[in-house]
């Protein structure tokens, strides 16, 4: 009886008297809050979804049990089920396609109703991954993720990792990841959604290029440890190519001096008022990028040795007061000032020289400081000479 009833109705035509309309809004607009492609992502079992009538309420929709606002969830075997409606098979269908079904099964009883369909909770998924990644292992990561955000949950890419894999899924199925950024969208040129009981693997890089930045501070030595990137070579790629390829670089890397470390020597990357060089990058090459940060790093005979922010303008002598001062044995007419790994000055020279971020101050010991272990054992041995003549006359 309720179905000839919603049919009856239905076959009238026009809106029927009763219904009240509520919003010129149509299907599209229900999924203003989703963060997901509607036309990619493929619904599965456990997914949660809202459903949302537009155009008004009828005294058939009330009889039925169509409500203007619900929620429904994906069954094991891929149905979905509506109050009023009825169940649609939506296995294998992305949340667009699943939406155009409904409305028109929707179609089929009420006139002038639109629907609309919103993921409102993901379902979980477990996916493996296994190759060249810093914690590889099974994780449970929400459908609406993507391969870069398991890659991420296990640690990142490994130093030596390609950014080329596959993800074979239950069904077999292999499907191809590039993380390499595309630079006309910005983004990874294939990032697929994890999928339920799915395998990653990401393989050693075959043809590297490397590329070098600070890294992880050591504060007991004031040193930077270089972090190590390694990319895939393309052919006839050059540094400009290269630069967009690995989705750009950090505010805080100094282009005017960073450089393409090559068989042919060094040369920069960044060339005034033309851009990123044009220069040929090849497998073997390395990227030495250097960060202009707000550190500069005051090591040996000083009280205070470790990190001091950086001061425009400030000479070295400057960085070491602010240091404390050197120690009893320091010697401060040897101070050192080295960038980019790289001995500038010394001396007077080093004290009265302008720090840049990144430099390195070091005030070494005196003679004797650096040979006391020596000069205590040459004493040593000579007491015992000493004792060993006096005891022999």
């Amino acid at each position: 009886m309720l179905i000839l009833l919603i049919l009856s109705l239905s076959a009238l035509g026009d809106l029927p008297d009763d219904i009240v309309p509520q919003s010129d809004t149509d299907a599209q607009g229900f999924s203003l809050f989703e963060s997901i492609d509607r036309d990619e992502y493929i619904l599965g079992a456990g997914d949660v979804m809202q459903v949302v009538v537009g155009g008004g309420t009828s005294e058939a929709m009330i009889i039925s049990g169509l409500s203007s606002v619900s929620s429904c969830q994906v069954s094991g075997d891929g149905m979905i089920q509506i109050s009023g409606v009825g169940q649609l098979d939506v296995s294998g269908m992305t949340l667009a396609q699943a939406e155009d079904a409904l409305q028109r099964v929707t179609n089929l009883y009420y006139n002038r109703v639109s629907i609309g369909l919103s993921l409102l909770q993901p379902r979980t998924v477990k996916i493996w991954v296994t190759g060249m990644v810093a914690r590889p292992g099974q994780y449970t990561l929400y459908a609406i993720n993507r391969v870069s955000d398991l890659v991420s949950a296990a640690g990142g890419m490994s130093s030596y990792s390609s950014r080329n894999g596959w993800m074979v899924t239950a069904d077999g199925d292999s499907i191809l990841i590039d993380l390499h950024f595309d630079p006309e969208t910005g983004r990874p040129a294939s990032d697929p959604f994890v999928d339920g009981g799915a395998g990653v693997v990401f393989e050693l890089v075959k043809s590297p290029v490397y590329i070098v930045r600070p890294g992880i501070r050591n504060y007991n030595d004031a040193y930077a440890v270089p972090e190590i990137e390694t990319w895939e070579a393309f052919p006839e790629e050059t540094v400009s190519d290269l630069m967009y390829r690995i989705g750009g670089i950090t505010g805080d890397v100094d282009l005017a001096r960073s450089s393409l470390i090559s068989s042919g020597g060094s040369s920069p990357i960044w060339i005034q008022d033309v851009g990123f060089s044009d220069a040929p990058v090849q497998a073997g090459d390395t990227l030495r990028l250097v960060v202009q940060g707000n550190d500069v790093y005051v090591a040996g005979a000083v009280h205070q040795r470790g990190i001091i922010s950086y001061s425009p303008g400030a000479v070295a002598r400057v960085y070491v007061e602010r240091a404390g001062g050197k120690v009893y044995n320091g010697n401060i007419g040897g101070t050192t000032l080295t960038r980019d790994g790289v001995m500038i000055a010394s001396g007077e020279d080093a004290l009265d020289t302008q720090v840049l971020p990144g430099d390195v101050i070091e005030v070494p010991y005196n003679w004797g400081a650096r040979h006391a272990q020596s000069i205590g054992i040459l004493a040593t041995v000579v007491g015992v000479t000493s004792v060993i003549i006096n005891l022999s006359r």
